[in-house]
């Protein structure tokens, strides 16, 4: 038994991680206890690891120990098992993942997708490899290193490096990660800072002032070392896909059987401070929506990227991936927080409520009007949105947002009600719809519980993809289908 336990110990800290998955390849985060380790990750086709394949490398101690190992050779849409061993021992952590099919070939495909985690419940990551997924598409806040560790945890390489051990560190979720690739984009909390732009923070202060509803906004900025910190981090510690362009962000894309995916970052460009967004009315006595010209949230080398890609792409379907809403009909949220910008209630005031969707790409009305004409003048078909941040999940088929999307957000969160709240302000103040805004449910929404949750979608061929919003017991909440258009 002591020969047994001395000869498989667990030498790996964090990981092994995947990403970067395609038909042939991928790669594999691992951290060790100390650097300079021989990894040997052995990959075979049968689970009881016959005729394997290996690939090796070194731990690093400039990278915190940690190595990336390029997978290549493999075969598509086949299920591998693997072992690992350190300086030629035996560790104890084993497990599986599957290529993605042939770039081109149709079939029936699987993926989850979520954002926001903070908190101690982990019951969705349980969850998500009972629907056998090809990868979770993770929309950001992956934790919340700015205020989990602290405010300039961006300052340090050695912080940016805690900030992926506590990811790959997370109760259930590891044990999920063994099993299931991974792509991830990050958002604002996991960048620099809540509502962060290229190079400042926003936020906001409202309160009662001599009997009057008083709204402030900031827009502090941060060092640029920062930035440059932060997508370092994402190169040397997260299993990426290929980068467009590292000094604009970590937009990127890849594909996946028929279906062709766009990563975009909504930190890249956002070089207007938030406040620029409403100016108070003297007379009037009250603030008003008024973006300025030029005012971008992904800026003009990421959106003529996208174009291009999505216009180019021979994929049957195209999925745009955000870490925030590109759903327009959230101008109505804006223009209803304007409404009721005098209304407060306890510690929170109408106001909040534009403030907060103004940082979604409703806000944007110039970019996002661009982009929508853009698909329209290019008769861009099959395009498909998923997105995060605002912790709750609900959906639209293209009736309100322009496109199909699903926004689901909440994975580990302490609150997922949201969506819930928001239809009953609309429902009491009559400032808004909901349904004019997401038309097929969610949670909060289509029941009454609120519960953590995640997105679900599934692409049949060109028949329809199929998107679900999936509570952490495993209870569809809402389901719709996007019907594949010739």
């Amino acid at each position: 038994m002591l020969l047994t336990l001395a000869s498989h110990a667990q030498y790996v800290t964090h990981g092994p991680v995947f990403g970067a998955v395609q038909a042939d390849g991928a790669k594999v985060y691992i951290r060790t206890t100390k650097p300079q380790q021989k990894i040997d990750l052995q990959l075979s086709t049968d689970k009881a690891m016959q005729s394997p394949i290996a690939f090796t490398g070194i731990t690093s101690q400039q990278r915190d120990n940690t190595v990336m190992l390029q997978l290549t050779g493999l075969k598509p849409d086949t299920r591998y098992y693997y072992t690992i061993k350190v300086d030629g021992k035996p560790d104890t952590i084993t497990g599986n993942f599957r290529t993605f099919p042939e770039v081109g070939k149709a079939g029936d495909y699987v993926f989850v997708t979520g954002s926001c985690q903070e908190t101690e419940n982990m019951k969705v990551f349980d969850v998500m490899p009972l629907h056998s997924p090809y990868f979770m598409m993770h929309t950001g806040d992956y934790t919340y290193p700015d205020y989990q560790i602290k405010r300039d945890y961006a300052n340090s390489m050695d912080t940016i490096a805690l900030s992926y051990r506590k990811r790959y560190d997370e109760k259930v979720m590891k044990q999920m990660l063994y099993n299931v690739p991974i792509d991830y984009v990050y958002d604002d909390d996991d960048y620099v800072g809540g509502s962060a732009g290229r190079y400042c923070t926003n936020d906001c202060k409202m309160y009662m002032k001599d009997g009057r509803v008083t709204n402030e906004m900031f827009a502090d900025t941060f060092p640029e070392l920062w930035r440059r910190h932060v997508i370092r981090g994402y190169e040397e510690y997260f299993p990426h896909y290929d980068l467009a362009d590292t000094s604009e962000g970590i937009y990127h894309s890849f594909k996946m059987g028929n279906a062709e995916f766009f990563v975009i970052d909504r930190n890249s460009a956002k070089d207007y401070p938030h406040k620029d967004l409403f100016t108070y009315n003297k007379k009037k006595r009250k603030w008003e929506f008024t973006p300025p010209p030029g005012y971008s949230l992904f800026g003009k080398k990421q959106m003529d990227w996208l174009k291009e890609g999505i216009k180019n792409s021979t994929a049957d379907w195209k999925f745009i991936v955000s870490g925030v809403p590109l759903n327009g009909a959230c101008k109505k949220l804006i223009d209803g927080g304007l409404k009721i910008q005098k209304m407060h209630w306890k510690g929170w005031f109408g106001f909040h409520m534009a403030w907060g969707f103004g940082q979604y790409w409703a806000g944007y009305p110039e970019e996002r009007n661009d982009f929508i004409k853009f698909v329209g003048d290019n008769n861009i078909k099959n395009l498909v949105v998923i997105s995060g941040d605002t912790h709750h999940s609900v959906m639209d088929d293209g009736k309100n947002a322009g496109l199909p999307e699903l926004n689901s957000s909440g994975l580990s969160v302490s609150t997922t009600e949201l969506a819930k709240y928001l239809k009953l302000i609309g429902n009491l103040t009559s400032a808004y719809k909901f349904k004019k805004i997401w038309n097929k449910g969610g949670i909060g929404i289509s029941e009454k519980t609120c519960k953590n949750g995640f997105g679900k979608i599934r692409i049949v061929g060109t028949e329809y993809v199929e998107m679900s919003i999936v509570d952490e017991d495993n209870k569809t909440i809402s389901t719709m289908k996007v019907p594949f258009t010739k």
